[in-house]
């Protein structure tokens, strides 16, 4: 008996050092990852500064494949350590191509990430979004290639809240239009659910809204900053669009203009949300995350301010629904009531092919190596 008790130390002991070593090894690689991939794509944006001269739609075009081929590692993560990612709800094909408002719960660090990967096959999308998030991820590596890139950093708080506005409505009269950009993905809630839900609650009853326990009360002032800069024409004149911006001038839009509102709801197990540690580190065990979509034609959204907070306050409550329905059953509930609207019931796992994962990083690898013998031989010439 004490040799069986031995073993199973032993067996123990092992266990717990493979653990360990698989987080450690994890996390080296995400470092390394990190910095072969984040030089390499400066230095190629850098060499490209002649096309962006000489013709700017292909160089966007260029910029938000590779963009599209970061966030796609970001997403493979969390999905080669064992957190499948599933979806199911309305298809949403259709909206692919054209322009719309995603608007997401917000649970933790790894919303992002789960979106970066969730979105990658839904044709150009992951290449042409324009995130709206906190300013914070500024200051990180994957932050400054996001600002390039024309994402907005939205610096929270009701002090900053009407210079932040401005600064988004002339983002998206600038940086929008020209990137070619198509969804702009936006967190409504304005943060974290754990970190802000006993304000928002309390800010229900004071105002007698619906109290809400997995999803907080959504703030309209990006939402419709966005529709009324880049939403759909309120009139016509002499032939050219035109839109009420929030001062009460006109905008023309030369026929761009948000159609859609692409509602995405993150469910995690158990409601435990993934963060971005574990999705690097792999230390948690394994289970899904399950993202379910609707959308909605912006011609049938209020443009004006009570309307739209009403409208938004009322998606958010379905949400409540949804995810309510999810953690006692485990699964989002079944079929639409809405018509023409065709819905997927089975939760479809989001897969990445390991032939084009290994391409990617080929071709960062590759990229850094060339970059190095290129400023190493150049130094050498010059020295």
């Amino acid at each position: 008996m004490a040799h069986v008790g031995v073993a199973t130390q032993l067996l123990w002991l092992m266990s717990q050092t493979w653990y360990l070593m698989r987080i450690a090894l994890r996390m080296t690689f995400v470092l390394v990852n990190n910095l072969y991939v984040v030089p390499a794509h400066f230095v190629w944006l850098l060499c490209l500064q002649p096309v962006r001269m000489a013709r700017p739609e292909l160089f966007w075009e260029l910029e938000g494949t590779m963009i599209k081929w970061m966030s796609a590692q970001i997403g493979w993560w969390g999905y080669s350590a064992g957190y499948k990612m599933y979806e199911c709800g309305e298809d949403i094909s259709h909206t692919y191509s054209d322009e719309a408002i995603v608007i997401v719960n917000h649970q933790s660090t790894a919303d992002v990430a789960t979106l970066m990967g969730a979105l990658q096959h839904k044709g150009p999308v992951a290449r042409r979004m324009m995130w709206i998030m906190d300013y914070i991820l500024l200051y990180t590596n994957f932050g400054l290639c996001a600002w390039v890139h024309g994402d907005f950093f939205l610096q929270q708080g009701q002090e900053y809240r009407e210079e932040m506005l401005k600064s988004l409505k002339d983002h998206l009269n600038t940086r929008y239009s020209s990137r070619n950009h198509q969804w702009i993905v936006l967190f409504p809630e304005g943060g974290f659910l754990r970190k802000r839900r006993e304000k928002s609650q309390k800010y229900a009853r004071k105002n007698n809204l619906p109290i809400l326990q997995h999803v907080l009360l959504p703030r309209t002032g990006a939402m419709k900053t966005i529709l009324d800069n880049v939403g759909p024409p309120l009139a016509h004149t002499n032939g050219s669009l035109q839109v009420l911006c929030n001062n009460g001038t006109a905008h023309h839009s030369n026929g761009r203009h948000v159609k859609w509102i692409v509602d995405i709801t993150i469910a995690y197990a158990h409601g435990r949300p993934l963060d971005i540690q574990t999705l690097t580190s792999g230390w948690r065990p394994p289970y899904p995350t399950t993202l379910h979509y609707r959308h909605f034609p912006t011609s049938e959204v209020p443009r004006d301010e009570t309307g739209l907070t009403k409208w938004l306050c009322e998606r958010f409550a379905e949400k409540e629904e949804l995810l309510s329905h999810f953690y006692s059953t485990g699964r989002f509930p079944a079929g639409t009531t809405r018509p023409g609207v065709t819905t997927t019931d089975e939760a479809v796992e989001i897969t990445f092919c390991p032939w084009w994962m290994l391409s990617i990083h080929l071709f960062y690898l590759c990229s850094t190596a060339l970059q190095w013998y290129t400023v190493s031989t150049i130094l050498q010439l010059v020295l």
